[in-house]
């Protein structure tokens, strides 16, 4: 533990402006006995703790390899640009660090030699592909629009037995990271190891699970299944390259996907109609047929690449199959089939209903399991995710922020809009309105307007009367959009679920969180509702209640990331002071004072200026 002290005297001396806090050392503290003992921990780390640097050192410090899994784009950078840059140059332990992402962020030189491509951006893209060495989406200065036509994909790769192997860019940088002692991955590159029966990363031995609340929902996804246009129109574009007639098929595939009466919103189970369509479809693709025609000719042929092509087309072809099989019986009671549209094509979906027992499975590969986040608990305990995921035999440590709310914040309640239901979603939109201008006005801008729904959003940015430049959530790109807000004195962002989460804008840019209604989940998103009526009647306060309150509590951290720093989170939604379970929220929140009075808000920021 001595070396963990001196790790952070260090950091006071050489990183600009850091904080020394007793949080910080705590943390660390907490982790680094976990990973000696080989224990696993679940460890809450409140806004401005520095969890980063807190499970980074000790990881660093243990000597052992140690996976870092993220679900935001944002952290890993953070840490693979950023902190452990820093790190490296600072400590005098030395270690090295990589990241891994998924094939389809790299180049596949199979598939780009297969793409008969044309026009001026396919000739920057080959320039581009002559002269990089990492052959990385990241590291080309346009994305061209036929990207998934070249990338790498996991269900046309031959690994080792691909005639490219030896040049190919993502298995060359992977082949280097054997020697890394720190990985950072996303949560889907860790779940799909569970799938490869832990063979798709280099190592197993000390893991770190930052922005932990998401897993559930990335094994639910990853262990389900999508049957789309895209993927079936990739595969008749395959057979036709291997001469197999394909071209009558075309035309009822569209039909399938394009041209249903299914609506765009999710549906479970998939219609009867659907699955007699699916069932006529599967039959006219002749699958099985086709893959025992391929299967002879791989025998026949002693092209290396034809060979491969046809070995990797045969895997697709029996896992399309397998799909197709999985949706017309529908029958895995673990899981929960449905439709939904996008971009005007329908879609088959399949995804996990529990995610305990996948979940159970991938700890079982490692040593020390960290599981991290600065919103874990609800209600101040670890029962819900516990619960959610099967966890047991885990240590528990709740670290405070070391933020003083009381100073900092004030949390506004409103006692007297309408309840936001159903019933009266229209008085209650054109009521917060006038709020949500006061609160804007008595910020002087500089706020962020979270919705749970678009058609609220775009109500109020159609209908708002405020002096201070706005925009809207679909305007620009998500970090064009955050850049605006950030360059843009006075202003004010609305929003929905994807900027509850992941943000961090610091200082006086923001000033102002109006959360205009609790985040419960949608009834009409299937996952959700089937594990509702799994829980039958305590769907509301072994779901719904933990569930939102965890979202409501990621809200409210958007506000203060500093200790200089001040502000206001306002929520609009009166049944947290009209419906008994109003207290258990509040009590999961920050400890800051609680207002019902927007005049208390204009005197909160007039002493703030």
């Amino acid at each position: 533990m001595k070396d963990l002290s001196s790790s952070f005297d260090i950091l006071k001396k050489k990183f600009p402006g850091y904080e020394d806090r007793s949080e910080q050392r705590e943390m660390a503290d907490e982790i680094m006995g976990s990973f000696l003992d080989g224990r696993n921990l679940l460890i809450e780390a409140g806004t401005g703790v520095g969890k980063s640097f807190a499970y980074l050192i000790p990881a660093i410090l243990s000597r052992e390899k140690t996976i870092i899994s993220t679900s935001s784009l944002a952290l890993q950078d953070q840490l693979v640009k950023k902190d452990l840059v820093f790190l490296r140059k600072a400590l005098p332990r030395k270690f090295s660090f990589g990241i891994l992402k998924g094939k389809n962020n790299y180049v596949c030189l199979k598939r780009e030699r297969e793409y008969a491509g044309s026009g001026k951006f396919y000739l920057r893209f080959r320039k581009w592909l002559s002269e990089t060495e990492t052959g990385e989406r990241s590291d080309i200065s346009f994305t061209p629009k036929f990207w998934a036509e070249v990338c790498g994909d996991s269900q046309d790769c031959g690994g080792r037995t691909c005639p490219f192997y030896g040049r190919c860019f993502y298995y060359r940088h992977y082949r280097k990271l054997y020697a890394t002692d720190i990985l950072v991955v996303n949560h889907h590159l860790l779940v799909y190891d569970l799938l490869s029966d832990f063979s798709l990363l280099p190592f197993h031995k000390q893991l770190i699970i930052d922005e932990a609340p998401h897993i559930e929902d990335v094994i639910s996804t990853v262990l389900g299944s999508t049957l789309n246009y895209s993927r079936t129109v990739w595969l008749l574009y395959r057979l036709r390259g291997l001469k197999v007639v394909v071209d009558h098929l075309f035309p009822q595939v569209e039909s399938f996907f394009k041209k249903s009466d299914m609506p765009p919103w999710p549906v479970s189970p998939v219609p009867d109609p659907v699955i007699e369509k699916l069932k006529k479809l599967r039959k006219d693709l002749a699958l099985n047929k086709t893959a025992s025609v391929l299967g002879k000719r791989k025998k026949s042929t002693v092209d290396e690449e034809l060979r491969d092509r046809i070995e990797t087309t045969i895997g697709y072809i029996e896992s399309f199959a397998a799909d197709m099989d999985d949706f017309i019986g529908q029958g895995n009671k673990d899981k929960v089939y449905y439709t939904e549209g996008s971009n005007g094509s329908m879609e088959l979906k399949s995804s996990l209903v529990e995610s305990g027992n996948a979940f159970e499975n991938l700890m079982r590969a490692y040593s020390s399991v960290i599981m991290t986040s600065a919103t874990l608990t609800s209600g101040e305990n670890f029962a819900f995710l516990k619960k959610r995921l099967n966890i047991e035999d885990f240590g528990e440590k709740i670290i405070g922020s070391p933020f003083d709310y009381k100073e900092q914040s004030l949390l506004y309640i409103d006692k007297d809009l309408p309840k936001p239901d159903n019933e009266n979603s229209g008085p209650f939109q054109k009521e917060s309105l006038k709020v949500i201008e006061k609160l804007i006005g008595a910020s002087r801008g500089r706020a962020l307007v979270l919705f749970t729904s678009y058609r609220h959003l775009n109500f109020v940015a159609e209908n708002v009367e405020t002096q201070y430049p706005f925009k809207s959530q679909g305007d620009m790109p998500p970090a064009k959009l955050i850049k605006w807000f950030k360059d843009t004195p006075d202003s004010v962002l609305f929003a929905t679920a994807t900027f509850w989460q992941g943000i961090d804008i610091k200082g006086d840019d923001l000033s102002l969180v109006i959360i205009v209604r609790l985040p419960f989940s949608s009834p009409g998103d299937p996952v959700y509702q089937e594990r509702c009526d799994r829980l039958k009647g305590r769907w509301f306060y072994d779901l719904a209640l933990p569930h939102a309150t965890l979202s409501l509590r990621q809200g409210f951290g958007r506000l203060i990331r500093g200790r200089d720093e001040y502000g206001v989170v306002a929520i609009l939604d009166t049944r947290l002071v009209k419906n008994s379970y109003g207290r258990y929220i509040v009590s999961s929140l920050p400890p800051a004072d609680i207002t019902h009075d927007i005049r208390d808000v204009e005197v909160f920021f007039d002493s703030h200026q």
